[in-house]
């Protein structure tokens, strides 16, 4: 063997050490979600400020494959799956707030009656037959989502087991996820407000999205309508739709107060001190939304 040949040899010998070492150390760096307070639910911004779970009814879902859905600027979400609505970002929301207290990358352990449980639903065969279904799609659809120069790639949930006889479920969350969350991309949802919008999917989205400001902005009629993913697109009719949401979120004490003045939505919302983990950005979305 020439010695041109050699040193290429123990060049790749040691390049492929060097890549067994990086694996390693990734695969003993424990990495762990932010402990946000039991009454919250820890949420990625790209989530709430993305047509991702969308405001349709579960009958409504499309397959889609690899499609850019609509987005506030500086966040890009492409999507591949059977589309995700509001009640997926609940089990989501669920599933990860079980695992906060664990290393990414570990099984999660939970019975569907106790998942149920929390998510103050009746604990029925049909039940438990919605919510695996839900598991299920957050595994088998595939994301990509860009927010401040992060990339994540992969499903929402890794993988998972259930014990038919026992219903005992345990589920891994990929690592890389930590990604959506970075230093401060995330939001606490108060949960029991969130608990209170169920089965209105419109006003359980627009909870998120305001949620993730501190100071929300005006924006138009038109940007709520798609980034919320709504399938409404007649304006006078999304309009009231709008208009009973956000009275609903008054009624329930998120909002102080809303206005819809022509196609603008202005709204104040109450606790505006109380403890909020999303950095704020710009002045005004209506030049900022990514077409779907």
């Amino acid at each position: 063997m020439s010695a041109t040949k050699r040193t290429a040899s123990d060049l790749d010998r040691a390049l492929a050490r060097m890549g067994r070492a990086v694996t390693q150390r990734q695969s003993a760096e424990v990495i762990q979600l932010p402990l946000w307070s039991e009454p919250k639910r820890g949420t990625p911004n790209s989530f709430l400020r993305s047509a991702l779970f969308s405001a349709i009814q579960s009958k409504d879902r499309q397959f889609l494959k690899e499609v850019t859905l609509a987005s506030q600027d500086g966040i890009t979400v492409k999507f591949t799956g059977e589309q995700l609505n509001q009640e997926d970002l609940t089990v989501w929301e669920t599933l990860v707030h079980l695992a906060r207290q664990h290393p990414l990358g570990n099984s999660c352990a939970f019975t569907a009656h106790g998942l149920l449980k929390a998510l103050g639903l009746p604990t029925g065969g049909d039940q438990h037959r919605v919510l695996h279904s839900a598991i299920i799609r957050l595994t088998a659809c595939a994301v990509e989502i860009r927010h401040d120069r992060k990339i994540y790639f992969g499903s929402l949930v890794e993988s998972g087991a259930k014990d038919e006889l026992t219903s005992h479920y345990a589920v891994r969350l990929n690592r890389d996820i930590i990604r959506l969350y970075g230093e401060s991309q995330w939001t606490g949802i108060d949960w029991q407000q969130r608990l209170k919008l169920r089965r209105k999917p419109l006003a359980q989205a627009l909870h998120a999205y305001y949620s993730s400001h501190r100071s929300p902005f005006p924006v138009t009629l038109a940007f709520l309508q798609k980034i919320t993913g709504s399938k409404n697109t007649q304006a006078a009719s999304f309009k009231r739709q709008c208009r009973v949401a956000l009275d609903v979120l008054s009624r329930i004490g998120f909002l102080q107060s809303y206005t819809i003045e022509a196609d603008r939505v202005t709204v104040s919302r109450n606790g505006v001190a109380a403890r909020q983990l999303a950095v704020e950005a710009g002045t005004s979305l209506d030049a900022q939304i990514r077409p779907a």
